[in-house]
């Protein structure tokens, strides 16, 4: 498909009404509902919710919209100071008082008082958590809830990787500086790449699952990295793809549903984090559609209150408490546990990442509305 011609590439303004702030919650609530109904011990039930929402993965919905937003932010202001800051401000805030909290739960239901605490490991755990390490959980809260306080944060560790990837990557590639044809194709060969990492990654865990190095390589940039450069070439070619893509959310919607019921009756393709290569082209289509079809449906339901960071990071170490408390195997405990993850994410949002996101400069998008 020709995207465009051979002019030097000139960034075009997205349109700051979209659904991207519904768009990410709707993907961490399905990573918190998914994650809450296999490990409170209720996986037996809901079983077509579950299949269904399975078709929309979470994790590389995120990462498609961060390479579309995250590329636009640097595009609009190259500033690697005020590159950086902005970052620093949308991570470490709401991840910081999380750990604190979470923590806070531990020490609250007593398990700390059934071990022996080593020191040194306590600070190596609080330094890898608020620092770029956040995949490493220590053996000492092996026999706490699942096991991992928070699993999922793996994911923040891959997400800092990508911040400071795109600098280097627009550097290396000079897409800024070369015609948008030639940055197209420079941007698509690097999927393709990246890609095919993927898929050895992908096929190569029957065989190394349990080494290091392929855990290692699980929480490097290097396996996730084409979901994320997906944005940017979304984003360069925005109103190419808008003309195609945008107000055809339901048929796109109806689309990809068939597609993945097919992939995952007949064709055995995956899902999850490692969801096929062609339905993550579909699904990142839809995505497009969803975010640029009716575009203030975001802004009616949700006020620019963006709660999809909080739902993330919150709703595992939930799951722990309740497990640690003994009240997991219910339908009662998911919907306690869904709702105090809510109410954690709105006072996250609220009282921490918000105050904290009003110091970024010369931000994308103002997460504010008359009247709020």
């Amino acid at each position: 498909m020709h995207l465009c011609g051979g002019a030097r590439y000139t960034a075009i303004a997205v349109p700051k009404t979209n659904n991207f702030d519904l768009i990410r919650l709707a993907a961490a609530l399905q990573v918190a509902i998914t994650h809450s109904i296999v490990q409170l011990g209720i996986a037996g039930r809901g079983g077509r919710f579950v299949a269904f929402i399975d078709l929309f993965p979470g994790v590389p919905i995120f990462f498609f919209i961060s390479g579309f937003l995250i590329s636009k932010s640097f595009e609009m202001n190259s500033v690697l100071k005020e590159y950086a800051l902005n970052r620093i401000l949308r991570i470490y805030p709401g991840l910081i008082v999380c750990f604190v909290l979470s923590f806070a739960t531990v020490l609250l239901t007593g398990y700390f008082a059934t071990i022996r605490l080593p020191v040194f490991d306590l600070l190596l755990w609080i330094v890898a958590q608020l620092s770029f390490v956040q995949f490493y959980n220590p053996s000492f809260l092996r026999h706490y809830g699942v096991g991992v306080l928070n699993g999922s944060m793996w994911t923040i560790t891959v997400e800092l990787q990508f911040y400071v990837l795109v600098p280097v990557v627009y550097a290396l590639l000079r897409l800024r500086r070369v015609s948008k044809r030639l940055s197209n194709g420079l941007l698509f060969a690097l999927v393709l790449v990246f890609l095919l990492i993927n898929q050895l990654y992908v096929t190569d865990e029957g065989r190394y699952a349990g080494a290091l190095w392929y855990k290692l390589a699980g929480v490097s940039f290097v396996p996730w990295f084409y979901m994320f450069l997906a944005g940017p070439l979304y984003q360069r070619n925005f109103e190419v793809i808008r003309t195609w893509l945008g107000g055809r959310f339901v048929a796109l919607f109806i689309a990809y549903c068939v597609a993945g019921f097919i992939g995952s009756n007949w064709l055995g393709w995956g899902f999850g984090n490692t969801l096929s290569p062609l339905l993550f082209i579909a699904l990142t289509a839809m995505i497009f559609a969803a975010a640029f079809s009716g575009t203030r449906l975001s802004d009616v339901l949700l006020r620019r209150n963006d709660l999809s960071y909080g739902v993330y990071i919150y709703h595992m170490p939930v799951v722990n408490f309740v497990l640690a408390i003994g009240l997991g195997g219910s339908a009662t405990s998911l919907c306690m546990g869904i709702g105090s993850t809510l109410a954690l994410s709105y006072a996250s949002w609220r009282w921490v990442e918000k105050p904290a996101l009003s110091f970024k400069q010369h931000p994308l998008y103002q997460h504010s509305t008359a009247g709020t």
